[in-house]
């Protein structure tokens, strides 16, 4: 009796050392693992996958079938960056990928204001901001800007130290979240 309980202590003990380092061992792989940049997303079709890609922060923003409303918004709000305006609703800092993905979005779809819409975001991915008050103020007439209160109209360029303080006033947050 002695004999079996020491044989079934030494076989308990030896199994805790295996199912320690065991356990040990993939704690430290699974912490090992650089955390992915992207993320994946699966598309299915009635439960099959059809393909998992990675996607970007932007995609995530702006997919592909965003819809008119959330295209000329993103245009809009960007717009704020580079432009003066008495009143300035919706901030979003604008970034090259940003920009190329509208555009990308824009390409894909059909909407009642492509050709706009397509027009702006190609002159500002090759960094053309020249046009920015005509840019936000189209936008904002097609969101309902009145003309005869002229409250949020854009008047002029920001000079390079107004945008600055622009983007650290309004998008310090987008600053951060690269």
């Amino acid at each position: 009796m002695k004999r079996t309980t020491k044989s079934v202590i030494s076989i308990i003990v030896i199994l805790v050392i295996f199912g320690g380092a065991f356990g040990y061992i993939k704690s430290t792989e699974h912490m090992e693992k650089p955390v992915p940049e992207k993320e994946k997303a699966i598309v299915e079709n009635d439960g099959v996958i059809l393909e998992s890609k990675p996607v970007t922060k932007e995609e995530m923003l702006y997919p592909d079938n965003l819809i008119e409303h959330k295209v000329n918004e993103a245009i809009h709000n960007m717009s704020h960056q580079k432009v003066e305006a008495s009143v300035k609703w919706g901030h979003t800092q604008i970034t090259q990928e940003k920009v190329d993905r509208l555009l990308a979005v824009c390409k894909m779809n059909d909407y009642k204001y492509k050709e706009l819409y397509m027009s702006i975001l190609e002159r500002w991915s090759k960094g053309d901001f020249s046009h920015a008050v005509e840019d936000h103020n189209a936008i904002w007439e097609m969101q309902g800007g009145e003309e005869s209160r002229n409250a949020g109209r854009a008047t002029r360029l920001l000079r390079p130290e107004e945008e600055q303080a622009y983007i650290e006033h309004n998008l310090k947050a987008d600053l951060y979240d690269k």
